[in-house]
């Protein structure tokens, strides 16, 4: 399974321009491929954008970003 960073890096984008297109801080993405847990609507916005990006469904357990529980 590609991790984050991987998926990102794929759809040809930067930590910035991965947290506009997710409409979060470029911290949230630093701290979810770093393996920290962000708000489960933040990392639904990043599967989002990197789904559109890559043109593939993308879950927030397939790019294995944590949540806060």
């Amino acid at each position: 399974m590609a991790s984050l960073k991987e998926y990102r890096l794929q759809a040809g984008f930067s930590v910035a321009e991965l947290a506009r297109r997710a409409g979060v801080d470029q911290g949230t993405i630093k701290r979810a491929e770093s393996g920290h847990p962000v708000q489960e609507v933040k990392a639904a916005a990043i599967a989002q954008a990197l789904s559109q990006a890559l043109n593939q469904k993308l879950s927030i357990q397939e790019l294995g970003i944590a949540l806060y529980s």
